[in-house]
């Protein structure tokens, strides 16, 4: 070790430059003429510091010059003391001299005699600087900090394009926006005038028919009148008056028929202003007028590139959840028996139009990503957008829904138990309302096969098949002994496996998944003692099904060829009376829903 850390230059000294002091004790501002002079720390001493000097671990190698051998005057060092003006961060009064290879770091003369420093290599700053400059240290320090620079240019390049890209956007979607609402204001205008036109119209021609009527009645009156006062001035005249009465009675015949003929025509029609439901719909949809789609910030290649690849991706979901009687649409089998979840935060379903509580009884994917609800609760199907975690559309049923499959043609239906109906909706864009079918009894779960719907139907317990207009081809209650299969069967879905479909059915009375033909036949009974009042079934792979376990508080995986059933979440994750499960395999995102629950569970698969 060649430094003292502890010591360093006099400035003294630059004020008295015929006088050399000895430089620690300059440092307490004592003038103390030097006794020797140490050509390692090129520092001069006084007699007592020359001893601290001699005593110290670091410093008793140094060869010391007594005042015979020792310059009268060291400004080299003086100036060398100059050049320290960084001070140091935890020792306020001491400038920055020495650093430290070991561990990277700058240090004082009291740094250094810290425990850490005390087995390291001291470099003295003033050596290891006039070789630094040259260095290939600084040279890719500098070629770093210019990198650097032009890459802080290049970004807020960027950052300042993106700025008035932002700007650009908000005034063309402020113009669209504003150009599209004109459009409407424009269309309403028209359809209010022809409106207006059209009750002027009738009105005229009602107001028109009534004047006729009115002076015909007026002229009927008169000539009535007209008979009484001349048949009482002939009362004297027996002759005349029979003449006159004679002629009068005939008279009055016609006044009859013109009598009833006026009041036929009296009859004028009476119109009623009804509002228009798709205007209806309209008013409540939450995304009236459009909406604000999120779009990738990447290159416009790029962009093309990933709408075009999500484009060929919703093509083939659409093709498989439309070729196949699947109520969700899949890419290809998944296994999840072995998969991990993770919690992600819960989607709020609640609208500020809702009068109640969730009750979230079914929870269906569209192709695309979307999901489609139905909120028992609020008499209503909702429409998530799962990338904005926000309902985009909403629309009232007539009664509270249940179950709910989607249809070929952007369609859907779910039942309304408590109407004895099922309720087919339009899925495209926002949900809205299309025709509905009267079945008569208690429905409840509902899928899609083959141009026809299969539905679960309560007391008593079967499953149907039926047309789209309700017509029953196919019913199932009694097994060949003429005891009832069912008790309470709920929710239904179909499935393919190894290219046969099957039908599922969760009965919660009994706690059993019965597997049937499509002929519905029963083919198969599920049970574990894990699984209670069964209901949602979601197909996620040739033979497995996830089921929800109201009772037991649970959604379990089951594998269809073995019966197997093994629990993917539970209570400990959340799940309490669960209703329905909806898996998007393109994400691997998981979306439970339960009861009386404002939210959509979410869960990432691993």
């Amino acid at each position: 070790m060649d430094a003292v850390p502890e010591r360093k230059a006099s400035r003294a000294t630059a004020s008295v430059p015929d006088t050399t002091y000895c430089q620690p004790c300059a440092e307490n501002s004592k003038q103390i003429l030097p006794e020797a002079f140490c050509p390692d720390c090129k520092e001069f001493l006084c007699s007592t510091c020359a001893r601290v000097h001699r005593n110290m671990e670091l410093t008793k190698s140094h060869v010391l010059q007594d005042m015979s051998s020792m310059p009268s005057s060291f400004r080299g060092a003086e100036s060398w003391e100059e050049n320290f003006k960084e001070k140091c961060q935890r020792h306020a009064k001491e400038f920055i001299k020495y650093f430290c290879p070991n561990h990277n770091e700058l240090l004082c003369g009291d740094c250094v005699v810290e425990k850490m420093h005390r087995s390291c290599h001291i470099d003295k700053i003033s050596q290891v600087a006039k070789r630094y400059k040259e260095g290939a240290e600084y040279n890719s320090l500098k070629t770093g900090l210019n990198q650097m620079v032009r890459d802080i240019g290049e970004l807020f390049n960027k950052i300042t394009a993106s700025t008035k890209s932002v700007d650009e956007d908000g005034l063309t979607n402020i113009n669209e926006l504003r150009e599209f609402r004109n459009e409407i204001n424009q269309y309403f205008d028209k359809r209010e005038s022809e409106l207006l036109a059209e009750i002027e119209e009738k009105k005229r021609k009602s107001k028109s028919l009534l004047d006729e009527q009115k002076s015909k009645c007026q002229d009927m009156k008169t000539a009535c009148d007209n008979f009484i006062s001349n048949l009482q001035t002939q009362e004297s005249n027996n002759i005349q008056l029979f003449i006159s009465g004679r002629k009068a009675l005939k008279e009055l015949t016609s006044l009859q028929t013109t009598l009833n003929d006026v009041c036929n025509k009296s009859r004028v029609p009476r119109y009623q202003f009804r509002r228009d439901p798709s205007t209806e719909q309209l008013l409540a949809s939450i995304t009236a007028i459009g909406r604000l789609e999120k779009t990738d910030s990447a290159s416009t290649s790029e962009q093309q590139n990933r709408q075009q690849e999500l484009k060929q991706q919703q093509q083939q979901q659409a093709t498989q959840a439309y070729s196949t009687p699947l109520k969700v649409p899949l890419l290809g089998s998944a296994d999840l028996s072995l998969a991990k979840f993770s919690r992600q935060p819960d989607i709020q379903m609640k609208t500020t139009a809702d009068t109640s509580n969730c009750s979230l009884t079914n929870v269906t994917l569209l192709p695309g990503g979307m999901l489609l609800l139905a909120d028992s609760d609020n008499n209503s199907v909702k429409l998530l957008d799962t990338e904005t975690s926000t309902v985009v559309s909403k629309v009232k049923l007539p009664g509270d829904p249940c179950d709910l499959c989607l249809l070929p043609g952007d369609r859907a239906a779910v039942t309304l138990p408590c109407e004895l109906k099922i309720q087919f909706l339009s899925t495209k864009c926002n949900v809205s309302l299309q025709d509905i079918v009267e079945v008569g009894e208690e429905c409840y779960g509902i899928d899609f096969y083959d141009d026809n719907l299969i539905v679960s139907f309560s007391y008593p317990g079967k499953v149907v098949m039926m047309d789209m207009k309700g017509k029953v081809n196919k019913s199932v209650d009694k097994d060949s002994s003429g005891k009832p299969l069912f008790r309470f069967p709920y929710y239904l879905t179909v499935t393919r496996e190894s290219h046969r479909p099957s039908v599922y059915m969760s009965d919660t009375g009994t706690s059993i998944i019965t597997m049937l033909s499509t002929s519905l036949q029963v083919l198969k009974i599920f049970k574990a003692a894990a699984l209670i009042n069964p209901r949602g079934l979601t197909a996620v792979g040739d033979t497995q099904l996830l089921v929800c376990g109201f009772g037991s508080n649970n959604i379990v995986l089951l594998d269809t060829s073995t019966g197997k059933m093994t629990q993917l979440l539970g209570k400990e994750e959340g799940i309490v009376s669960p209703y329905s499960a909806a898996y998007y395999s393109l994400n691997k995102w998981m979306f439970d829903t339960c009861n009386e629950n404002d939210f959509v569970k979410v869960f990432k698969v691993k």
